[in-house]
């Protein structure tokens, strides 16, 4: 791999940021497509790919999903959000539920996330629909047609960032990251 492209990919990932303030600047579909085949080159379980996207531009759905989210306002701001589905019947295992096809669109999505941030665009990852509130998620799989067997695993907002947050803390690297067995601290 070239130097060039490794600095590139760790830029993506420095910069990325949960983005909760959008300019009024709409998103060009070509890049949205991008952020889609981001997502389509994932790596997943027996090559299931069992992610689903549902593109949401429309003002009003966004207001409804805004509502539906735990009523947080700065989803209402965002100027598209792609709605992460997992589809049971894709799991790699057919007769054998497993939460695979979560996980698998966990990854998927988080290759979108990265690639709009490469493309200069901000987003959140808005990790559940209310949850505590089952009639929200089936006003929205309503809403958005989504078949049962299909589960909604996040929201992603997206936008022009009109901010920038500092970095949060992390862990130490030594706290996360071990040497031949847990516990044993992982050093260079």
């Amino acid at each position: 791999m070239k130097e060039k492209q490794l600095e590139n990919f760790f830029d993506v990932v420095t910069k990325r940021r949960s983005i909760r303030k959008y300019k009024d600047i709409e998103i060009p579909d070509e890049h949205i497509q991008t952020m889609l085949e981001a997502a389509q080159l994932a790596p997943s379980t027996n090559n299931s790919q069992p992610w689903r996207y549902v593109v949401v531009k429309e003002p009003e759905t966004i207001k409804l999903l805004s509502l539906v989210a735990g009523r947080q306002k700065f989803i209402a701001n965002a100027k598209a959000i792609i709605i992460a589905v997992a589809n049971r019947a894709a799991s790699c295992c057919p007769g054998n539920p497993s939460m695979w096809y979560v996980q698998d669109t966990m990854i998927a999505t988080e290759h979108l996330v990265l690639a709009a941030t490469a493309l200069g665009y901000g987003s959140c990852w808005v990790a559940m629909l209310d949850s505590r509130n089952s009639q929200n998620i089936v006003a929205v799989k309503e809403a958005l047609r989504i078949p049962e067997g299909a589960d909604i695993v996040a929201l992603v907002t997206l936008g022009v960032p009109d901010e920038v947050p500092s970095p949060r803390s992390t862990l130490e690297l030594n706290e996360i990251g071990f040497s031949e067995a847990y516990g044993f601290s992982w050093s260079a």
